[in-house]
């Protein structure tokens, strides 16, 4: 993976200007962001799209290979993170069908492939824990903070939970497939994106980043993380002894 071939880069100029023996990457915290999104996004916009099984039987490949990769190499502090609730974003509630909605207004069958995408890694993690003993490896539940957020967004400090900030078109999302963000027709962003938990339709506002990675790390139930952030570093701490 291109990915492993820079981190091997890296670390080997780590080590040859006195990084240790392996140039840190015992000690250091590995986060590994959500990844998938993308490519079931393209799935679900396409004409000829695959079976959602297929894409995340290749996802969940994709991901495993990667933590190996990273847990052979020494890595031993490994955050993993989740998909969101990708039924909730601008884009795939502008494009799907009226009917396809669940209890949160949001599409009922992407959420449902999320939900189905995050089961299956966090069992490749729990796999990954058994055969990697010495390593801690969290899982950061993106899809229970956006969930989170989604039904109180208020709480969160946000009035829009699923209209995008810089986008056109109006209504309910503000989301247009041929006039996006950063397009000749879309030349200015909302007043005050800090009340948006939705930038261009399908990334998310830096204020709501914040929040959830103040979830992530702040959590002491495991709501959000787990094991949480704080028994990680914890660990890190004492093994550092």
């Amino acid at each position: 993976m291109t990915q492993l071939g820079w981190f091997d880069a890296h670390f080997k100029a780590r080590r040859a200007s006195g990084g240790g023996k392996d140039g840190g990457v015992g000690d250091a915290l590995f986060w590994v962001g959500e990844i998938g999104a993308n490519d079931y996004g393209y799935n679900f916009m396409a004409p000829d799209a695959l079976p959602s099984e297929r894409i995340r039987s290749m996802a969940i490949d994709r991901i495993t290979t990667f933590l190996e990769g990273l847990l052979n190499r020494g890595a031993r502090y490994v955050v993993v993170q989740g998909m969101p609730l990708t039924g909730c974003l601008p884009l795939t509630m502008t494009l799907s069908r009226s009917g396809d909605r669940d209890n949160l207004s949001c599409v009922a069958s992407v959420n449902q492939q999320s939900l189905d995408h995050n089961h299956h890694l966090q069992a490749a993690l729990h796999r990954l824990r058994r055969s990697h003993p010495d390593a801690i490896i969290a899982y950061a539940d993106y899809h229970a903070a956006h969930l989170a957020v989604v039904r109180s967004p208020a709480r969160y400090g946000f009035a829009e939970p699923f209209k995008a900030c810089c986008g056109t078109g109006g209504g309910a999302y503000n989301f247009e497939i041929f006039a996006t963000c950063g397009s000749p027709e879309v030349a200015t962003a909302c007043a005050q994106p800090a009340r948006y938990v939705n930038w261009d339709g399908v990334h998310m506002t830096e204020a709501m980043y914040k929040v959830v990675a103040g979830m992530f790390f702040h959590d002491a139930t495991g709501a959000y993380c787990r094991p949480t952030f704080g028994s990680l570093l914890a660990a890190r701490k004492d093994q550092g002894k």
